[in-house]
């Protein structure tokens, strides 16, 4: 770099003396032999232009990347360490359950060719409700139910408000046919079939049926503003004043009720869109309802409105094949009567979790012992030997090595100590699935870890 008194040259006013530096001297001033003096910066001059570098090329990659299997294994381990089996997987990671899932097969039968079932699971925290929900949601989609599924919360959906529980099953239904979601498809099918809004109601016996007329006035429309506010209407929504102009002459709008007693009507509805779906070729509708523990944490005011909701639902689905629930208990809407069911064409199988409490559902008093299945986790060796070989499989092929010796005698020797911490319910269902993975991790990220004192350490805390 240049010092003070050194001549310099500029591409425009010449050669000059340095006369002073500023900014460390990123800045000079320079008396030039013209006489005139500047204050220019240093890059102008000769020789002092900023040399631009190249960022050095970032280095290769010494490993290849991971192929999609293996990350995809990654991402079942992760859910699997925090106790849960991803749904993509429920079916080959599920641990027993033999009796639970015959149950619930044979009350999807009995929806589809009888009109209605229902089943309460009842267990602990742990115990494995939401992964048979998940379970049931997809033997009714291989059975070509339509599922319409939610979990209830007690901020965002408790389980006494009705409405909102119906919106939150109209916007999650699935079908067994597509990856769609929502009632639009429904809809959209029965529009495209002649005469199934005759049918429909024909099997209904209200006049001005809420189901019937938003189908009439989105079929009756060409205006997709018109269509979209009706079918986010019978979803759930707010009735806006544009769906006027789709009301079918003479008819009066319907109202599906947000607020007062609307168990019936709610009920009701759920039943008519069993039907419609029977209508179209489907097996019928399954409702199911995840958390409904949050039931004993609502206040004292609140419970009977829940247990009229889910009381409702349970009458639709058996209606005359049970003796526990009379129709008269369900008191109506002040501004309309609306009955429970839509008619005997429906096949609604309706399906809730609840969780061990003094203050739980009445669900004893609802339904009889068979369709009450209590979670009692007590699996065999054998069965839990079978998971273990099944994470071992997608640990391996997560982390790309070949089974040996010693995880092959952890998958052997732990099912056994696994069992018995179920068996002294040191275990739960979630507590297996989490310390599954766990064996294998440390086998892996510590290849002189002894199996027998793994083994031996296991053995200590399951007693």
């Amino acid at each position: 770099m240049p010092i003070i008194g050194e001549m310099v040259e500029h591409p425009q006013y010449g050669r000059g003396q340095i006369v002073a530096m500023y900014r460390n001297g990123a800045e000079w001033m320079v008396r030039f032999q013209s006489g005139l003096r500047f204050r220019r910066p240093r890059r102008e001059f000769r020789g002092q232009e900023e040399v631009t570098l190249r960022p050095a090329p970032l280095p290769l990659p010494t490993t290849p990347p991971m192929s999609p299997d293996q990350f995809q294994a990654r991402q079942l381990l992760e859910a699997l360490r925090v106790g849960i089996a991803p749904a993509q997987h429920i079916q080959e990671l599920t641990i027993g359950l033999t009796a639970e899932r015959q149950s619930l097969q044979a009350g999807l039968n009995q929806a589809h060719q009888h009109g209605g079932a229902v089943r309460a699971i009842i267990g602990e925290y742990g115990y494995g409700k939401s992964h048979i929900v998940e379970l049931t949601a997809q033997e009714a989609l291989e059975r070509h139910f339509l599922v319409a599924a939610t979990s209830l919360d007690l901020y965002e959906l408790p389980p006494h408000r009705a409405f909102d529980i119906y919106a939150s099953l109209m916007r999650n239904l699935r079908y067994p046919d597509n990856d769609e979601r929502g009632l639009e498809p429904l809809v959209e099918q029965a529009i495209a079939t002649p005469r199934l809004q005759e049918q429909l109601q024909e099997l209904s016996s209200q006049e001005n049926d809420p189901l019937a007329v938003a189908l009439s006035a989105i079929g009756n429309t060409a205006s997709s503003r018109q269509r979209k506010a009706w079918l986010q209407w019978l979803m759930g929504g707010r009735r806006v004043y544009m769906m006027n102009k789709a009301l079918p002459r003479g008819i009066r709008f319907p109202s599906i009720y947000r607020v007062g007693h609307n168990a019936r009507q709610i009920a009701y509805l759920l039943s008519g869109i069993s039907v419609l779906a029977r209508l179209l070729g489907y097996s019928g509708l399954a409702v199911l309802l995840d958390e409904a523990e949050s039931y004993s944490l609502l206040r004292p005011y609140q419970r009977p409105k829940a247990s009229l909701f889910f009381s409702a639902v349970i009458y639709a689905a058996l209606q005359d094949s049970q003796t526990r629930i009379q129709p008269d208990i369900f008191p109506q809407h002040r501004f309309r009567e609306y009955p429970l069911t839509y008619n005997d064409r429906q096949a609604l199988f309706f399906l809730f979790t609840v969780t061990h409490s003094d203050q739980r559902m009445p669900v004893d008093a609802w339904l009889d012992e068979d369709q009450i299945l209590v979670l009692n986790p007590q699996h065999s060796a054998q069965e839990i030997g079978h998971f273990l070989e099944q994470v071992l499989a997608y640990h391996t092929q997560a982390y790309g090595y070949e089974a040996g010796e010693r995880q092959r005698q952890i998958r052997r020797g732990a099912a056994e100590w696994l069992a018995q911490g179920m068996r002294s319910h040191r275990l739960s269902i979630r507590g297996i699935v989490r310390l599954s993975v766990a064996l294998f991790d440390l086998l892996y990220l510590y290849p002189d870890y002894d199996v027998a004192t793994l083994l031996d350490e296991l053995r200590q805390q399951m007693r």
